[in-house]
């Protein structure tokens, strides 16, 4: 059902969307061109150098070029797995107009089922980690920036808590107590145990900043997600959607493609060491500092918390007993987090105790 309601939704999209998409189609290629859906964002054109990918950008002019810009940093740096934007057959820049609404193109892709390993998780995270190693970098903390994205932080963390344990007060006044409703102040000390660990995580790693004065950074994708990832039939790994690429910690891709991960195809807890280890091979050294950012990046319960918001303000949006597995399937990404970052922190105090 759930499956059917989001399929119905998207053909509504589409439906609404048509007559643009064929004005922009046109815009690109100046001839009948055949072309089919992948999303409400995305086609597939049938371009004179090949089949396109074509994307619908909503983005202002400066967050577009800073977009190219980190993409042709990319490109001269040898950052992996970049598809080349294209420019129109009239030579258009390779963020046009059409419509009044911003496009991109690029080479389609056509993604390959894998008969061997590695899987596709473990290929595209051995790119990830390549790119991690090749731009990896440091820079200066300037006096008091430190201190102040440390208050920012700690704001919204108390801020987010607040807002976590108003909203199981106002949930628990209704007369009925939902399976949704229940199943979310079940997981209230869980949650709780998350807050407080991912801001232990997050002043683990100021301090280490402090005693360093550096702030590491590398080339980061920004979005890093299965679906944002190809494999093509020569084997090789592609990601696409880097409109939010650009310099930061690399725990902030990790923690971004580790909870998709665990969202749409979560991992045995034996095959920790396969995700942790794939991207040690590729990437630069890892330290427990770099360890304690992930940790207070992936353990925060902020998206279960905006999950619940949507619920509050539309339940009869899903069935029930939908809303409530969709819950769960969240809470078990999050509980998947705790458990892969405590595997890594046992990981490194038993190497610690080894080397004593």
């Amino acid at each position: 059902m759930l499956k059917l309601v989001k399929l119905f939704t998207f053909q509504c999209k589409l439906n609404m969307n048509d007559q643009a998409w064929r004005a922009a189609v046109h815009t690109i290629v100046d001839r009948p061109s055949d072309w089919q859906w992948v999303s409400d964002r995305v086609i597939k054109v049938d371009h004179p150098d090949g089949p396109m990918a074509m994307k619908r950008w909503d983005r202002t002019p400066g967050e577009r070029d800073t977009f190219l810009q980190h993409l042709r940093y990319g490109e001269r740096s040898g950052i992996q797995g970049i598809i080349p934007l294209m420019t129109s057959t009239r030579g258009d820049f390779p963020v046009f107009e059409a419509e009044g609404y911003d496009y991109y193109l690029e080479p389609w892709v056509e993604e390959q089922t894998l008969t061997s390993p590695p899987s596709k998780e473990l290929r595209l995270l051995s790119v990830l980690a390549a790119n991690h190693k090749i731009s990896e970098n440091e820079q200066t903390i300037e006096e008091g920036a430190l201190e102040e994205y440390e208050q920012e932080v700690d704001f919204i963390w108390n801020q987010q808590r607040l807002h976590m344990e108003q909203l199981a007060d106002q949930l628990e006044q209704s007369r009925f107590i939902s399976p949704f409703t229940m199943t979310y102040l079940h997981a209230g000390p869980f949650l709780e145990r998350m807050f407080q660990s991912g801001k232990s995580g997050f002043q683990n790693w100021a301090r280490h900043v402090k005693e360093k004065e550096t702030y590491r950074f590398v080339f980061c994708h920004g979005k890093p997600s299965i679906e944002h990832g190809l494999i093509a039939a020569d084997g090789n790994a592609w990601w696409t959607n880097w409109e939010a690429s650009g310099p930061n910690h690399p725990a902030y891709d990790l923690a971004y493609f580790y909870q998709d991960i665990a969202r749409n195809q979560p991992f045995h807890a034996l095959d920790y060491q396969a995700i942790v280890g794939t991207y040690e091979a590729y990437g630069p050294l890892w330290g427990e500092a770099d360890t304690s950012l992930l940790k207070a990046l992936m353990l925060t319960p902020t998206p279960i918390i905006d999950f619940v918001e949507q619920y509050r303000a539309n339940p009869q949006s899903y069935a029930e007993h939908q809303w409530t597995a969709m819950l769960e399937l969240r809470l078990n990404a999050l509980r998947y987090g705790a458990e892969l970052v405590k595997w890594k922190e046992d990981q490194e105090a038993a190497m610690r105790q080894s080397a004593t």
